[in-house]
C-alpha cells in the first residue's frame, strides 16, 4: 500500500534526531568560592524561596524567610556575602539582617549608591493589612531613621499578595512609586509624601500591585496581561492593543524586565517563557525542555547578553541550570541538555550571572537539616561542529498539548495545514499563530508546517 507523504514525514520526524551546529558552554563549580564551591546558611526549620542579587558595592544579596517552627523565631533575613563566599561582616550581625516580622514575601530595592530599600506587600494578615516599606544603610544594614516615620513607611494595602511581587519602583531622582492595588503614590527620595503629585501624593489608578518602572512609565503585571501606564496613571495606548499585552492563557506568570526594555515573563503553569517586546508585542514563545522527563519545575531566570539561564528543581530532588539564547536554541552545557548538581539533595530558587561567573540561590537539605545555599559556577563558551552537537527539539512548538480550550498556540507564525488521522486534510493558513479547535471532535491529528515538520496534538 502506498503511504501518504504525511504519514512518512511524522515517522521522520519521530525517529530523527535533529542536528545543527550549536554553542555549548562549560559549567563547572568554582571550589574557591565558600567551602568548596557552596555557602551554606543553617535554617532554624525550612526554607522559602531564596532570592540573590547583587548589590550596588559589588557584592550579593541573598535574602529569604526562614519559616519558624515557633512565632518567636524572627524568620525575615537579609544576608550579605563577599563575592568569594564570605560574610560581610559589615553588614548586619556578622553579615545577616534580622528585619520585622511582617508575613508576605518581601524584595530589595536599591536607592542610589548607598542606601536599600525593603518592601512587604503585607505585615500582617489582618482585614486591613498595611503596605511598609524600610530603609537600610547598604553598607552597615542599619536602620537609617531619617526615612519616612523612623525608618519606615507604611499605608494600607488592598491588591494581591503575589509570589515575589514588586510594590516599589525607585525613579531616577530616587523618588519612589507604591503600588497599592487601587492606587499610586509618590514618596520623595526621604520617604514622606510628595504632595505635588495627583491628589495630595496619590492616583487613583487599578493596578496589581506588581510593577517595574519603564523609561518613567509603569507597567503592571497580571495573571492574564500586562499594561503600561504613565506615572500619572494614564494609559499608554502605544503598548500593546490600546495599553495592554494579553498572554494567550491566564497562568502564574514571573516576569522580568531586559536592558532594552523588552520583556521575559517565565509562565509557571505551563514551563513556557515569552519573549515581549518594549512595545507589547509577542516576539517569540519558548516551550522549556523536561530533559527526557527529568526535570520538575522551572523557578526562576536569569537575562545576559544573548542567554537566557533558567533554573529550579528536578525529580530527583537535585538542582538543575538549563541555558537556551534569545532566539530559542538550547545551549548545551557539559555537552548535556541541562547541568544537574548532583553533589545535595535541593532546587535552585533564584539566580544572577556577571560575566563568566553564576552564582545560584536554594536550598539543601539532608537528615532533616536543611541549609540555604549559594553556589558558584564558571562558565566558558566553546563551539561544536555539527557532527558533535545534538539538540533536543525542533524550531517549530505547539501549546498546550494535550489541548485545554479551544485554541492551539504555536511558538512563532508559519504556515500550516492540519489534518486527521485518515490524511484528510481540514484546514490550513498561509500564516498563523493560533489554530481553533473549538469544531474539532476529540482525537488525534497532524499539524505540518509550510517548513516540512510535522506535530501530532490531541484534543479532548
Amino acid at each position: 500500500m502506498k503511504k501518504n507523504p504525511v504519514t512518512i514525514a511524522i515517522s521522520v520526524a519521530i525517529s530523527l534526531l535533529f542536528v545543527q551546529t550549536n554553542a555549548q558552554q562549560s559549567i563547572n563549580v568554582d571550589t574557591s568560592f565558600g567551602t568548596n564551591g557552596i555557602v551554606a546558611i543553617p535554617l532554624t526549620a525550612e526554607a522559602d524561596d531564596l532570592q540573590i542579587v547583587e548589590s550596588s558595592d559589588n557584592k550579593l544579596f541573598v535574602f529569604g524567610k526562614d519559616i519558624p517552627s515557633s512565632i518567636s523565631v524572627h524568620p525575615n533575613k537579609i544576608h550579605k556575602l563577599n563575592l568569594n563566599g564570605s560574610f560581610d561582616t559589615a553588614f548586619g550581625t556578622g553579615g545577616t539582617l534580622t528585619l520585622p516580622d511582617y508575613i508576605s514575601d518581601f524584595a530589595i530595592v536599591p536607592q542610589g549608591s548607598d542606601k536599600i530599600l525593603v518592601t512587604f506587600q503585607k505585615t500582617t494578615l489582618n482585614p486591613s493589612p498595611k503596605i511598609s516599606v524600610l530603609r537600610y544603610d547598604l553598607i552597615t544594614g542599619q536602620t537609617d531613621p531619617t526615612f519616612g516615620i523612623a525608618g519606615e513607611f507604611s499605608t494600607d494595602f488592598d491588591g494581591i499578595n503575589g509570589f515575589r511581587y514588586n510594590n516599589v519602583s525607585v525613579l531616577s531622582d530616587n523618588s519612589i512609586i507604591i503600588s497599592t492595588g487601587t492606587k499610586f503614590i509618590k514618596l520623595l527620595p526621604n520617604g514622606t509624601i510628595d504632595s505635588s503629585y495627583g491628589n495630595n501624593g496619590t492616583i487613583t489608578q487599578n493596578n496589581s500591585g506588581y510593577i517595574l518602572e519603564s523609561n518613567s512609565e509603569v507597567l503592571n503585571f497580571y495573571d492574564d496581561k500586562i499594561t503600561k501606564t504613565t506615572l500619572n496613571g494614564d494609559t499608554n495606548n502605544n503598548f500593546g492593543i490600546n495599553g495592554t499585552f494579553t498572554y494567550p492563557a491566564t497562568s502564574y506568570y514571573f516576569s522580568r524586565q531586559n536592558s532594552d526594555g523588552s520583556i521575559n515573563s517565565l509562565d509557571f503553569d505551563n514551563n513556557l517563557i515569552y519573549h515581549i517586546s518594549s512595545n507589547g508585542t509577542l516576539i517569540n514563545t519558548l516551550p522549556l525542555s523536561h530533559d527526557n522527563n527529568s526535570i520538575e519545575y522551572y523557578s526562576n531566570f536569569f537575562s545576559i547578553g544573548n542567554h537566557i539561564y533558567f533554573t529550579g528543581g528536578t525529580y530527583s530532588d537535585n538542582p538543575f541550570i538549563i541555558c537556551y539564547d534569545q532566539s530559542g536554541n538550547l545551549v548545551q552545557l557539559n555537552n548535556q541538555n541541562s547541568y544537574k548538581d548532583i553533589a545535595f539533595n535541593g532546587a535552585y530558587s533564584s539566580l544572577i550571572v556577571k560575566s563568566n561567573m553564576l552564582y545560584a540561590a536554594g536550598y539543601k537539605y539532608n537528615n532533616g537539616a536543611h541549609h540555604y545555599t549559594v553556589t558558584k559556577y564558571n562558565i566558558t563558551n566553546s563551539t561544536l561542529s555539527a557532527e558533535e552537537v545534538k539538540t533536543e527539539k525542533a524550531t517549530f512548538n505547539i501549546y498546550p498539548n494535550p489541548v485545554k480550550g479551544n485554541t492551539i498556540y504555536f511558538n512563532r507564525a508559519t504556515g500550516y495545514e492540519l489534518y486527521d488521522m485518515s490524511s484528510k486534510l481540514l484546514r490550513k493558513e498561509k500564516s498563523a499563530l493560533t489554530i481553533d479547535t473549538s469544531k474539532l471532535n476529540t482525537g488525534v491529528y497532524l499539524i505540518k508546517t509550510s517548513e516540512g515538520e510535522v506535530k501530532r496534538v490531541i484534543v479532548k
